[in-house]
């Protein structure tokens, strides 16, 4: 198993589909309000979240976007068409060999391993990721041409952009905890490169998003203004500053075990003549 398919292990959700049955019928029923001929449901994943079945009756075309393929396949419904395509610009072959080019540093240096060499090797790293970063909004919406739709249904995605490349990055560290005595500081310094990644792709991804959508797109966040998640902050103010959403909050069951209730707060944005920008 590749480290990637390694960490995504980690994030799946083995009870989501009942877990989360409450919140994925008053979702679905919001997009199917607007009656929808078409629907785009980015960062579909699993498609724990939405009926996709139940969209299927009443909806001629529905589209899958994710940027993992075998995600998509476990959900996937026969009349539902899958698009594997990344939202950042980032690929999974790009993370994957981010990992695996910090795992042969660490393992290299050996007991030769200082804080010092270590963050110079990551930041140095995170500098080339960040590189394949879009651009601009037409980079993204060339990616989605052919896949133009009534509605497009963005929910829980922006808080998960950079998730699994910051889950890693706070693992590796975590592990050379031996060598590596006081990392506050690095750790404070991923956070806010993390923080400057979304800071330059979420705008970009919602005026892609806004532009291929010929009816309206419903962006869906965690909710939490007292202490903000990052990625959900950024898209909740960029949203309000470019269209005027309809709001609506639904309760999202996430982890009931855990104890984890996310307030999702649910901006649906008619097309207006104007993209995000």
């Amino acid at each position: 198993m590749s480290i990637l398919d390694q960490i995504k292990y980690k994030f799946i959700m083995e009870n989501a589909w009942e877990d989360w049955k409450d919140y994925r019928t008053q979702l679905t029923d919001m997009i199917l309000e607007i009656n929808p001929s078409s629907v785009m449901i980015v960062g579909a994943g699993r498609c724990n979240d939405i009926d996709l079945s139940g969209l299927l009756q009443k909806v001629q075309k529905v589209i899958l976007l994710d940027i993992d393929q075998k995600a998509m396949d476990s959900a996937v419904d026969g009349k539902a068409i899958c698009r594997a395509i990344s939202l950042t610009g980032i690929s999974e072959e790009d993370t994957e060999f981010f990992c695996e080019d910090m795992l042969s540093f660490v393992r290299a240096e050996g007991r030769n391993l200082t804080l010092d060499n270590f963050r110079a090797k990551l930041m140095s790293s995170m500098d080339r990721l960040s590189e394949r970063l879009f651009k601009d909004e037409r980079s993204l919406f060339e990616s989605l041409q052919g896949n133009t739709v009534e509605v497009i249904v963005c929910s829980g995605v922006h808080s998960q952009l950079f998730s699994m490349l910051h889950f890693f990055i706070r693992s590796l560290i975590g592990s050379l905890g031996d060598i590596f005595t006081d990392t506050e500081e690095l750790e404070q310094e991923i956070f806010r490169r993390i923080q400057a990644m979304d800071d330059h792709i979420i705008p970009i991804i919602n005026s892609a998003l806004y532009s291929t959508a010929s009816k309206a797109v419903l962006f869906g966040n965690e909710y939490m203004p007292e202490r903000p998640v990052e990625g959900a902050h950024q898209c909740i103010v960029n949203v309000r500053e470019n269209t005027r959403p309809v709001e609506k909050h639904l309760e999202w069951n996430f982890n009931p075990a855990a104890g984890i209730t996310y307030d999702m707060l649910i901006q649906i944005c008619r097309k207006q003549p104007e993209s995000l920008s």
